[in-house]
């Protein structure tokens, strides 16, 4: 791996104290910087707003600072912040596997980010992320039981909302984002199970089942965990070693001596890929990917009373995730096709009727649709104009999350003029104004 060599100006001095000052850090310190694992580096998820019928959302990972270094923060030239993940999960040190499994999957409902977009459970579900992460592999753990939080290496997420992980903050790593050391700063391996990918899927409905709601059924393409090496990618009885090169921790560092300090700098391992392993054969089926694409049927329940652009959450249909990670979910968008007879408002149901002009003037009855598919008798009271708002109560669509409760069926009244009268019609409609205008002489005694 080249070194790195930074050249010490004026110029590169006044870059690197605009990129502190730009970032909030307002304190001085000293040009000596203490070595640490950490990473300035956090995961934001970056979502295709296309109208593709498929996506999938990927990481995207940005180095930023948000937060100033204290007094009380500081720890020689570190930012020091250890993290109790037992805690976190709520489980005993001496918990197993499966309970650590169980009270991730307990928390992560109740605070993922599709169910509770409040900043405190954004900021909870990371440190629940970043713990399982560590708890669930057997190596990751054993270090952390022995050496805290500085022998399992770097974090996304840390608690209070420090973007640069759970442990240790290290000047040097704002620099290494800075200059581009190594990528940002992370290049090791993600160790433990992580939650797949969200999936959309665009999908149009009628009318009808809009209102009433109904089964529809989507073919999708998505990512499952591969059946022949479960999601490990390694060909089942092959061998896997710790690579020698970085011993298993997935990166490399290498520190550079200038007149400001020590920098240093981590980067994948060359030899593993960031992985912190060598394996003697992958896996055939998966080409060592530990997932395969798969295209499936999956069945949608469309609840009644929806409206277009609702979305349904199906879920453990989305991608699944690396090594054996859980699947996650797929997300349906829905768009409701036109009814050239209805329009519609919430549960409100509108539409037309046109009735004769006899039929307004003298009263009548007349048939109407309805979104049930059948018709329905009104009456037309006498000296009803055009225009006029009739309702039907309950007649209406199902309401969402009440399918039991009903809008009402709103009707506006067309008057219908004829264009032509045959000669017995016109004969009538004169006698007709004759009458009125000599009803309007009596009136007005002329």
């Amino acid at each position: 791996m080249a070194n790195k060599l930074f050249r010490v100006t004026p110029t590169l001095i006044t870059l690197v104290s605009t990129h502190f000052l730009l970032a909030g850090v307002t304190e001085s310190f000293a040009p000596s910087f203490i070595p640490s694992s950490s990473s300035a580096l956090i995961r934001n998820n970056s979502r295709s707003t296309c109208p593709a019928s498929l996506w999938a959302a990927r990481s995207v990972r940005t180095p930023t600072l948000n937060r100033r270094l204290g007094n009380g923060d500081r720890k020689g030239a570190a930012l020091f912040m250890e993290a109790n993940f037992y805690a976190d999960l709520g489980v005993p040190r001496a918990a197993d596997e499966k309970a650590i499994k169980s009270a991730f999957r307990k928390k992560a409902r109740s605070c993922h980010p599709d169910v509770n977009d409040s900043p405190e459970a954004k900021e909870e579900f990371q440190r629940i992320n970043r713990a399982y992460e560590i708890l669930s592999d057997p190596t990751m753990r054993q270090r952390y039981d022995q050496f805290g939080e500085a022998g399992v290496g770097t974090s996304d997420a840390s608690p209070g909302g420090n973007p640069y992980g759970g442990q240790q903050v290290d000047i040097s790593d704002i620099f290494e984002s800075f200059f581009g050391g190594g990528g940002g700063g992370r290049g090791g391996r993600r160790s433990g199970p992580v939650p797949g990918d969200d999936l959309r899927f665009d999908l149009d409905i009628d009318f009808t089942t809009a209102c009433f709601g109904g089964e529809e059924k989507v073919r999708i393409r998505h990512l499952e965990t591969c059946d022949t090496c479960t999601g490990s990618g390694v060909k089942p009885g092959s061998q896997v070693r710790t690579c020698g090169t970085c011993n298993g921790a997935g990166v490399t560092m290498q520190v550079t001596r200038t007149p400001l300090g020590n920098f240093q700098t981590q980067q994948p391992c060359q030899v593993c890929k960031g992985t912190g392993q060598m394996v003697d054969e992958y896996c055939g089926t998966c080409s060592g990917q530990g997932r395969r694409e798969v295209t499936k049927q999956v069945k949608v329940t469309v609840p009644a009373g929806v409206e277009d652009g609702n979305k349904l959450r199906v879920r453990g249909e989305g991608d699944a995730g690396p090594k054996g990670g859980p699947a996650g979910d797929l997300y349906i968008f829905l768009r409701v096709k036109n009814d050239k007879r209805f329009r519609r408002e919430g549960p409100d149901i509108y539409s037309d009727v046109t009735v004769s002009y006899i039929d307004a003037v003298l009263g009548g009855k007349t048939k109407v649709p309805v979104i049930d598919g059948n018709e329905l008798d009104i009456k037309i009271p006498a000296g009803t104009q055009p225009g006029q708002v009739m309702r039907m109560k309950g007649k209406g669509a199902p309401k969402l999350g009440n399918a039991d409760m009903r809008g009402d069926h709103f009707l506006t009244v067309k008057v219908e003029i004829p264009k032509s009268l045959n000669e017995q019609e016109k004969r009538l409609m004169e006698e007709l104004r004759e009458l009125k205008e000599t009803s309007k002489k009596g009136f007005f005694n002329i």
